[in-house]
């Protein structure tokens, strides 16, 4: 039985006597791997002759460092950020917009201005010297008006007149308009018919509030500049036709119409005739287009 009892517990023995030996390894084993030589560990309280002869050296109190307490305040740990979290309310950043309000320009109402407007608008430089200087606007409201009536007041004109005089020749004691006396309103043919009607139709929109007030101011009740406009192109347009030469008569004081029906005219239908036939052609179908977008604006 003692033997039964004993060989069991050998291997058991041995397996303890190994774990011992490696925890002391592993308690005991240097950090450093190079090894070095530690003096052995004596107790300090048993007595040693040594000891109680030596005397330690003093410490002097001025040399040792001064300790400070201080208060410890302990720090809260700062949990780890949630990177989603912060993309939700992080807000991104905005480049700012800075809004200027936009002022319109005053527009220059001086003749000077207008006139230049005109030649600029109209790519007519003739104009420089065609166009009246002074009182533009309610020159153009009460020519347009009195057209449209037929009366050709001297004092009022959008055009200067030209330089040259009316001139008469005698055949066979009758008088009749020379060649030159027609030729001297070419320019004003001419200027007119090149002015794109688009152009035309464009600068009177940009000048439509102070038109319609100076129209307001001299016009009957209930009419419309565009109107008046309308009519006085029909009025122009209704001048006849007539063949050359075109005979005249002198009072002593103005040459007339030799023929009735020609002095029978309105003012200003017997001032077109003065421009010669064929400056009326071109005046004439420089109106009928003008009335044909005048019209076409009226009705949109």
């Amino acid at each position: 039985m003692a033997d039964e009892t004993t060989t069991p517990r050998l291997p058991l023995l041995i397996v303890v006597g190994i774990l011992i030996i490696i925890l002391a390894l592993a308690l005991f084993w240097p950090e450093s791997d190079t090894p070095e030589m530690q003096a052995p560990l004596r107790d300090t309280s048993l007595s040693d002759p040594l000891l109680n002869e030596t005397t330690l050296p003093q410490l002097n109190t001025q040399d040792a460092p001064e300790i400070v307490s201080e208060d410890f305040t302990p720090v809260m740990p700062v949990g780890e950020a949630n990177v989603d979290e912060l993309m939700d309310t992080t807000e991104a950043y905005v480049e700012p917009v800075v809004v200027t309000e936009a002022v319109a320009p005053t527009m220059d109402l001086s003749d000077r201005a207008i006139k230049q407007t005109i030649i600029t608008a109209l790519s007519s430089p003739m104009l420089s010297t065609l166009l009246v200087n002074d009182d533009i606007i309610a020159n153009v409201v009460a020519t347009t008006l009195n057209t449209a009536q037929g009366s050709l007041p001297e004092n009022v004109a959008i055009l200067t007149p030209p330089r040259q005089d009316f001139a008469v020749f005698k055949q066979a004691n009758n008088l009749f308009i020379t060649p030159e006396s027609f030729t001297r309103y070419n320019v004003y043919a001419q200027t007119f018919a090149h002015i794109e009607t688009n152009d035309l139709l464009a600068l009177l929109n940009q000048y439509a509030p102070q038109i319609n007030s100076q129209f307001e101011q001299i016009a009957p009740p209930n009419t419309s500049f565009n109107t008046t406009l309308i009519n006085a192109i029909n009025r122009l347009l209704d001048t006849p036709s007539v063949n050359l030469p075109i005979a005249v008569i002198s009072d002593s004081a103005m040459y007339q119409f030799a023929n009735p029906q020609l002095e029978a005219l309105l003012p200003v239908q017997k001032q077109l005739l003065r421009m010669g036939p064929d400056n009326m052609r071109i005046i004439k179908a420089k109106l009928r287009e003008l009335r044909t977008r005048l019209e076409q604006q009226s009705t949109q």
